[in-house]
Parts: C-alpha cells; sequence; structure tokens
C-alpha cells in the first residue's frame, strides 16, 4: 500500500499536511489567500508574504504601488473565512 499524499487524500474530506494529518482552519486559509494572491494577473505577489492568526490575515513585503498595496489587500479580504486583514507591514515602492 502506498503512502497518500497531498494530490491523493485518502478520503474527500482530508487534506493531509505531512506527517501532521489535517490542515489548521488558520494554514487552509493563509493557502487560499496566497493562492489568490499568486492568480491575480494585476498584481505581482512575488514580495508577498501572508500569516493567518485566528482568521486575521497579516500582510507583509513590498509591492510596486500604493494601488498594488489596495488591490492585495482588498484580495485577501474577499477570501470567504477571513475576519480581518492588517497591512501595516505591506509597503510599496512608489
Amino acid at each position: 500500500m502506498q503512502p497518500t499524499t497531498m494530490s491523493e487524500p485518502h478520503d474527500a474530506e482530508a487534506t493531509t499536511h505531512g506527517a501532521i494529518g489535517r490542515l489548521s482552519a488558520d494554514e487552509e486559509l493563509q493557502q487560499l489567500v496566497c493562492q489568490a494572491l499568486i492568480e491575480d494577473t494585476e498584481l505581482d505577489s512575488s514580495e508577498i508574504r501572508v500569516r493567518v492568526a485566528q482568521e486575521n490575515v497579516v500582510l507583509s513585503g513590498r509591492v510596486a504601488s500604493g494601488a498594488a498595496r489596495e488591490r492585495a489587500i482588498a484580495i485577501a479580504r474577499a477570501q470567504r473565512g477571513v475576519a480581518g486583514v492588517s497591512a501595516d507591514e505591506l509597503g510599496s515602492s512608489a
């Protein structure tokens, strides 16, 4: 029998995380926000870091402009399950 990997969960509801088992709600939310930032074609999110604690997202790092900063905040806020977004540590070059 082969071990289960993230791409092949052993049941439909399970999301595995290494040997630990399931992702916490905050880990799932972090992945959701990161994926949404990456998929946005108008935003270079390569220098944005995402942390989540108790459903509150903290964005840090650097983006190209104030408009990009606001876009990143809006994308994070739009994700289901996000209680709040802090971007005090997210700076812009412009």
